[in-house]
Formats: C-alpha cells, structure tokens, sequence
C-alpha cells in the first residue's frame, strides 16, 4: 500500500536515529499493546492517540514528526493527520513498533524509557567521555533532557536528591546497555571513541579550549559525534557488504 508523503520506512527512519536531523517520535500505542511489547524507539514519547492534538509539548512547528502504533495502521495514521491538520509535518512510521522489531532495530526497553525533560547528573570532567555520555543521552534517550554538571564525587548523591539518571563508574557502552538501549552497533560506536579508537575522539578532546561551561561543551561536541556515528554506521554496512 502506497501512502505517499503521509508515511516513512523503518529504512528511511534509521539513518536518522542519533543525528540533529531525528524527527519528534510520537508512539500512540494502546495500553495493552505497550504491556505486550514494553519497549519503544529511541527517544520515542508516548501520547494517546485521543490527546494528540491537545499535547502541548509538541515541538515547533519546523520539526518533522513521527507518530508509531504497534502495526502502523489506524492510530498512528490518525494522529499524523491530526497534526497535518494543525500545520505539522508528520507521517506515520510504516509498520508500526512490529516492523520495526523484526528487523532488530534499535529500541528502548519502556523502563528506561525517560520522559521529556528528564533529569541526568554527569560529571565535570570536561573530558571525550563527558561529551560522549551527553550525546547518547539526548541523541538516544531525551533530546529535551536536563543535564546536571557536578563533580564526579557528587554524582551519585546528587542524583538521588534530584530524582535524576546517573552513570555508574563503568564503560558507557555498558552502563547505557544497563539502562536499556538496545543497540549493538551503538555500543560498538561508544567503546571506539571511549577507547579512543574513534577519529573523533581527539577532536572532542580540542573543545575544552573553545568552550569554558559544561553544557556548551557538551552542545558543541554533538555534530562532531553526529558525523562520527555516521560514518561509524556506513563504515559497517561496507563489511557486511
């Protein structure tokens, strides 16, 4: 079935994932379909299908949007025409959250799933690893989240009286997978430029000189590490090929 521009392919949609150029993800699954299949696309905020015109945190108007159901049919079409109506541009994901987990793509279990304006404590360490766990947060989990700069002997204590995420003291691949992304080829990415394995890694090591605050620094490093994951992503499909 041919729904011309009111829908995008799970294809068309992945390439997106983790870059400043992702769509607002809507999933207006039924409650019992989310009991189901706990679990939802990275960075995807669940919104009833019969509220979605009167959710006022949709973002601007200039920001494409998504809008997901379990199989891509009735309720996510719905709802991205309810949008069209109000002057979004939006289309519905083709498939659903169905299509999408046959082909193993990358999801969040509905438990670390955060909400808009989450809160996360990182640590002032000013550092690629800094940087990196900005990234995934924003790009992977929360593009609104509030990040919480404080030293790292505070992060912990400081997460608790704020009711925020915090980052054990392990490798970040291995705290986010703890946290429920799931997403090998991310985790891959992740330990490269932890390890230094990444070209970026040195670049996001130069930014301390341009940026004295933490959260511009965090906001500069993003398209370095956009533009890294990407070829990171491109650099593995040519293996496989």
């Amino acid at each position: 079935m041919d729904h011309g521009t009111d829908s995008i392919l799970a294809t068309e949609l992945l390439p997106l994932l983790g870059t400043g150029k992702a769509p607002c993800l809507i999933d207006v699954s039924l409650p019992e379909d989310i009991t189901t299949d706990p679990w939802r696309l990275p960075t995807a905020r669940h919104v009833p299908h019969m509220e979605i015109q009167n959710w006022f945190a949709l973002p601007t108007q200039s920001m494409p949007v998504v809008t997901i159901c379990q199989k891509g049919l009735k309720l996510s079409h719905g709802a991205a025409a309810t949008l069209r109506s109000i002057g979004f541009y939006a289309r519905a994901l083709e498939g659903g959250n169905t299509a999408w987990c046959a082909a193993h793509y990358p999801h969040l279990e509905l438990k670390a799933a955060a909400t808009p304006g989450s809160r996360w404590v990182l640590p002032t360490t000013r550092d690629a690893k800094a940087c990196l766990a900005a990234w995934v947060i924003r790009r992977w989990y929360d593009p609104d989240a509030k990040l919480l700069w404080v030293p790292s002997a505070h992060a912990q204590d400081v997460a608790t009286r704020f009711e925020a995420h915090a980052l054990p003291e392990t490798p970040l691949a291995q705290s986010f997978a703890a946290k429920g992304l799931i997403c090998p080829d991310l985790m891959d990415f992740v330990a490269s430029v932890e390890a230094i394995a990444s070209p970026v890694t040195p670049l996001l090591g130069m930014l301390p000189n341009l940026h004295e605050r933490d959260e511009d620094l965090a906001q500069a490093a993003m398209p370095f590490l956009d533009a890294a994951w990407l070829l990171h992503r491109q650099s593995n499909r040519q293996e496989v090929a």
